[in-house]
Parts: structure tokens; sequence; C-alpha cells
């Protein structure tokens, strides 16, 4: 139906436009009664009659007196600057309370504002907000002390990019390639199947970190070793062997999965126990130039790199000092987790295996 019929108001709750303003505009200075304005815009005749006042303006006419006219523009400009009063109340507002809240727990407490929305619920505050609300008010600025530069993750992300990936059609020697990985492995659904990696220090200095993960509870093991071989790596697996027991690794250490570096390369020796002659574990390798097959073990990786910055020399940090990050890491709420932490879950699954 034509709004120039009149017929009904096929508009109503609609702002008038910058359009309507002008049809307004050049019908007012025609001397058109605002019924008439209505019934062609298909408006409330009252609704002109308001916007006729709210867009009032002096003007001058050929005899320099002085004249009430509608303007457009005026309206216009009325209109955009109430519209940014529209919207919900921010709900730190005055609330200094919740605002330093947010403030220690990411500036303090290096935690990401999905976690600092899960702390919140069980907080004694009077108010809460979603993570996504945070994220808004932090990019407004509206945090003392906060800021994206305080978002660890935020402010190392990338866009994705397609890339070329090179592999290798078949493992070389008796490595197993990640293909003949069990399902069970790739999905998660059984604990005790790891991933293995690397942390290097500075070019020119030997000291690494040795980062071990479980894929299902995400639990971390962080070893600091004297340099990058294999025999360090043999050394630190035997020390946790001896820590667990043989017949407590084997439950533990279902299997591994490895990038191709060299301090992984010897599968026979990684794989045997250095109790006996059994096998102890499983290792798999990645397909060269493709780290997303060990994808959490690269997250968590990253999530070190928090403490300890790309050029910091490894030997720089004691043993305690690489522990103190270690419960850190694996006490921290996890989205992924259902925000438990991966000790918990960890523990529950030792629970398990002794039951």
């Amino acid at each position: 139906m034509e709004q120039n019929n009149g017929i009904g108001y096929e508009r109503k709750g609609k702002h008038l436009n910058r359009e309507e303003r002008l049809v307004i505009e050049r019908m007012s200075r025609g001397w058109y009664h605002p019924r008439d304005i209505a019934e062609v815009l298909g408006r409330h005749q009252r609704t002109i009659e308001r916007e006729l006042v709210q867009g009032r303006v002096e003007h001058l006419d050929s005899e320099l007196r002085v004249k009430m006219v509608y303007s457009s523009d005026r309206s216009q400009d009325v209109h955009d600057l109430n519209a940014t009063a529209k919207g919900p109340q921010l709900k730190l507002g005055n609330n200094r309370k919740l605002a330093e809240f947010v403030r220690v727990r990411i500036a303090d407490h290096r935690e990401s504002p999905a976690v600092v929305a899960f702390r919140m619920k069980g907080s004694e505050l009077d108010e809460t907000v979603c993570a996504k609300t945070l994220y808004k008010y932090i990019d407004m600025d509206l945090i003392d002390g906060v800021s994206n530069e305080s978002l660890w993750e935020k402010r190392l992300r990338r866009n994705r990019t397609k890339r070329c990936v090179r592999r290798s059609k078949k493992t070389p020697g008796r490595r197993a390639s990640i293909e003949k990985r069990p399902v069970e492995v790739e999905n998660r659904e059984k604990f005790g199947h790891w991933e293995i990696d690397l942390i290097a220090g500075p070019v020119g200095t030997k000291p690494a970190l040795l980062t071990l993960l479980e894929r299902k509870t995400r639990d971390l093991i962080i070893r600091k070793i004297p340099d990058k071989t294999q025999a360090s790596v043999l050394r630190i697996l035997n020390g946790i062997e001896r820590e667990s027991g043989h017949d407590n690794f084997r439950k533990r250490f279902k299997s591994v999965t490895a990038d191709n570096g060299s301090e992984f390369l010897d599968v026979e020796c990684l794989q045997k126990s250095a109790f006996s002659k059994k096998q102890r574990t499983c290792f798999f390798y990645a397909h060269p130039y493709s780290s997303w097959e060990r994808g959490s073990n690269e997250n968590v990786n990253r999530i070190i790199r928090r403490f300890i910055a790309k050029g910091r020399k490894i030997e720089d940090f004691t043993r305690s000092t690489i522990s103190t990050i270690e419960d850190w890491i694996n006490n921290y709420p996890r989205k992924i987790l259902n925000f438990e932490s991966a000790q918990k879950l960890f523990d529950l699954e030792l629970q398990k295996l002794a039951a």
C-alpha cells in the first residue's frame, strides 16, 4: 500500500530518516499543515508537530526580519546526538569494586577475560559481566591499567593465511607416522597420550626446556635440560619413569607424539624402558612443517612464553622458577576444559587408574 494514500501508519515505531526530514522541510516552507505532511509520509500528525519543534531555527528573510523555520539539518543533528545515549548503561559505571577486580585478575594474575568472567560468578561482587562485555570495555579503555596490550593472546593474534605444506611421503627408519596413531588418541577420549617438544633459548645457547603435555587433561610437565640433545631428553624420560615406576609409567604414558627434531630421532631408544627390556611407551611422529598436528603442545608453549620471553636465556631461570610456572599453568582454569584446571582433571584420571 502506498504511503501517499495516507491510510494507516506503516512507519509506526520507526524514527524519521533524512529523506523524510527533507520532505518536511520543503512542505513546511510551502505552508502545508502538519496534517497534510503526515498524510504524505504516512506518519501521525503529532510526530510531524514534534519534528517541526525539534528542527526549529532562526532565519533572516530578505528584509532582515527574524523568523522561526524548520531545518532538516538541525533536526538530524539533534537526532544523531540523542542516538549516542542509546543502549544499556555500562555495568562498570561507578562500580569501582568490579573494575578493580577485573584489573587485578588481568594485570596482576595474567588471566584472560573469559577466566575473569568465570571467576566473577563465584565471587562476592554485586554485578557480573560476560567475557564479550569485558573485551568491549577493554577496547573502550574503560578499565584503568588494562588495555589490549595486557591481553597476551589478543596482542599476538594473527590472521590465518593459506600456506603451502610440504609432507614427507613416509617416516624415515622405524619411526611410526602420526597417521598410524589410534583414533582414540586423535579424539582425546583416552587418558595417557602425550605431546612432546623443546623450547629453545637464544641462538648460541645450549639450555632448553622439555615440555610434555597430556592431550585429554592438558596437564603439563616442564623440565630444564642442559642442551638440545637426545641424551638429555632420554635422561628426563628415564627420570620420570623412575619417579612413576615402570608399570605406572606405561599406564600414564601410553603414547607420545613428537616432531622430527634430531633430539627425538632414535625411536627405539626413547621407547625402551630404562629398567627392563620391555617397551615403556609408543612414539608417533608428526609430518614435517605441520606444527598444528601437535597443536596443544604448541599452544602451551605460547603460555610458557608469557613468563620466559623469546630472547631470554633459559639458564637464567632456576628449576624452582620453572616449577612455579608449571604449577601456575596446571592450576589455571581453561575455557576448553569448562574452566576446570588441568591439575584437577589429571588427578581424577590418576584416581581412576588406581581404582
